[in-house]
């Protein structure tokens, strides 16, 4: 990544030699005649260092003319070029009331309970490894293309990892209908893929009365490519210039075991509805994530809602939110020698969620992960996050341990200290406290339970409120127009008269009784737009937080897949962005991986739209 942004910067500092200064100034009020000129305003701002802030200008202007050449320049060159595949539609012509397979949630939210008044779930699990993974290869959705595997890793119990879809189905005995949440093991799923799903779910929808059904993806990047771009997307673009039949990025064959894979979780998890209580915890994990581009702003948080059914015989499930990239499988490729040559990892593996399920389903739970504001947050516990150095230092066992020691948090987080050594000795002591803790020959060694913190869970009443949004979203950036026109991604992909390039996107608004208020994303949330802070300066609307004066969360990569939503006054393809934390400049490249500047305003706003209309 270090090597690309190096080869943008020269490509945008020899375009600074060649091109005038103020073609590149056109979003700002102001334009400027010269480089010099540009840079020189820095020196007229009161109360900052002239040095500092010539620096902060002159890195936003070359984020300026990096957009402009990236986005202007090539990403408009190509789709001028690249015809559209034959599944691009008319955006005039498209009527957002008749697309199909959009559950709007419940038009009435309630605030106490209301009829049998009593919480109700189901649980359900599946495989979605497409029935021939092992004798075909399957491309890995991670960082480089055409990276093909038949593999998954083995566990620690000998076990053969396995890529799942996982379901909760929920209602609050209210008589407003059932809500279903998904959560599948995969880097994302486009929204035109979630509706498939729900397609898939439409007869049970209706004998159920099913008014919701939301997919969320772990975000593992070990898993098999479900956007299209890591599998053949130059022989996907040369098909479909070609010919009428239109060839997709994502294999067929694993959209439809996700199809199935989801049907089948939800139908096992209808089967498991049964009565009990709900109960709300949240528990500060900052020492476990960290945010690694500025401007730093997340949320350092782990949530749990625990259901205990009424039947002890039931298995009691806990759904699991905080925002963290599970990417700490991704980087066996790396190498810190660079003279020697790695090979990149083929095989495939769940990542930490894995072994974080298996402490938890020790301890006789079932579980389900739904990703939380996961910007640019990943996880942060070292090598192996202890600190023995016998331990392999591979990344996928980085993985094993974090995820079990999240499983241990999320199971213990309600404990004192002598019930969390009793639950780790009755679960296996899976990260070796009693082979490592307190030798001399493990210096850094660090016990899950010791300083951890005791949080009281909070019984939430049964109300349970959901409601979501579907609109078209202008894909502005031209390098993911390009994706879906076509058809490498999934993306249903309008054009209009224009020349200009539309997806349909959803936003949802979800209360767990007074406990949780969550905003549902489709995209990777910056944290700034729903914390505030310097990052959320010059965004057009209020941060999250601030716009609705609760304590709320967000859900990212909820019902679609659009990549991170940047406030557009520091929107960047290849850049730079100054880290107050450090005093020192990041390199950004997140938003190559974006629908583009307007999607933030377009998603909050739309979202706000949502929230006024219940609240």
């Amino acid at each position: 990544m270090k090597k690309t942004f190096k080869v943008i910067i020269a490509l945008v500092l020899c375009c600074c030699i060649i091109m005038p200064t103020a073609a590149f100034a056109q979003e700002d009020e102001t334009t400027y005649s010269s480089v010099e000129e540009y840079v020189a305003q820095a020196q007229t701002d009161e109360g900052t260092d002239s040095s500092l802030k010539t620096k902060i200008v002159l890195a936003k202007f070359l984020n300026k003319l990096s957009n402009f050449v990236i986005n202007g320049i090539l990403g408009t060159a190509l789709n001028l070029i690249i015809p559209d595949s034959a599944a691009v539609a008319d955006f005039e012509d498209f009527d957002l009331n008749k697309y199909e397979n959009f559950y709007a949630g419940m038009d009435k939210f309630i605030d106490e309970p209301q009829g049998e008044k009593v919480w109700s779930l189901g649980y359900g699990k599946a495989s979605v490894l497409p029935a021939d993974f092992g004798s075909k290869k399957y491309a890995k959705g991670a960082y480089i293309p055409y990276i093909f595997g038949n593999s998954m890793y083995t566990d620690e119990d000998g076990q053969e990892e396995d890529l799942m879809v996982r379901a909760v189905v929920m209602n609050d005995g209210s008589g407003r209908g059932n809500v279903v949440f998904i959560a599948l093991d995969a880097m994302g799923f486009a929204n035109a893929d979630v509706r498939k799903i729900r397609e898939g779910l439409k007869d049970i929808a209706k004998q159920y009365n099913i008014v919701s059904i939301n997919v969320s993806c772990t975000h593992i990047h070990t898993g098999i490519d479900s956007q299209g771009v890591w599998t053949d997307p130059i022989g996907c673009i040369i098909n479909n210039i070609i010919s009428p039949n239109v060839r997709y990025g994502v294999e067929r064959s694993f959209i439809n075991s996700v199809v199935n894979g989801s049907k089948k979780a939800v139908e096992d998890a209808l089967a498991d509805m049964t009565t009990g209580e709900l109960y709300y915890s949240k528990i500060n994990v900052n020492d476990y994530v960290w945010d690694r581009t500025a401007p730093i702003a997340y949320d350092p948080f782990l949530y749990k809602l625990e259901f205990q059914p009424s039947n002890p015989n039931t298995a009691p499930t806990i759904i699991a939110t905080y925002g963290c990239h599970p990417e700490s499988a991704s980087y066996d490729w790396a190498s810190a020698d660079p003279e020697k040559s790695v090979s990149f990892d083929k095989k495939f593996s769940p990542d930490f969620i894995w072994h974080a399920e298996k402490v938890i389903n020790s301890a006789g739970y079932n579980f389900i992960f739904l990703q939380g504001n996961v910007s640019t947050v990943t996880s942060s516990r070292g090598l192996t996050g202890d600190g023995v150095d016998e331990f392999p230092g591979n990344a996928h066992y980085t993985a094993v341990r974090y995820g079990y020691e999240i499983g241990y948090i999320l199971l213990g987080m309600n404990m004192n200290e002598e019930e969390r050594i009793a639950l780790n000795e009755a679960t296996g002591d899976r990260l070796g406290v009693a082979e490592y803790s307190g030798k001399e020959e493990y210096p850094r060694y660090t016990v899950w339970y010791e300083g951890l913190e005791t949080v009281e869970a909070q019984e939430v009443k049964p109300v349970l409120n959901i409601k979501l949004k579907q609109f078209t979203v202008r894909i502005d950036n031209n390098i993911i127009a390009l994706l879906g026109k076509t058809s490498v991604a999934d993306n249903f992909v309008l054009k209009d008269n224009w020349g200009r390039y539309y997806t349909v996107s959803e936003v949802g608004y979800l209360e767990f009784g007074d406990n949780m208020k969550v905003y549902m994303s489709p995209g990777e949330t910056f944290g700034e737009l729903f914390l505030g802070g310097s990052g959320a300066e010059g965004f057009e609307l209020e941060p999250i937080r601030e716009y609705t004066g609760e304590d709320i969360i967000v859900m990212d990569l909820m019902n679609d897949a659009a990549g991170y939503v940047a406030n557009p006054a520091n929107y960047v393809l290849a850049g730079l962005q100054y880290n107050e934390n450090s005093g020192e400049f990041d390199s950004d490249t997140w938003c190559l991986i974006s629908y583009g500047k307007g999607a933030a305003p377009t998603f909050i706003g739309n979202f706000y739209d949502i929230y006024d209309s219940v609240r």
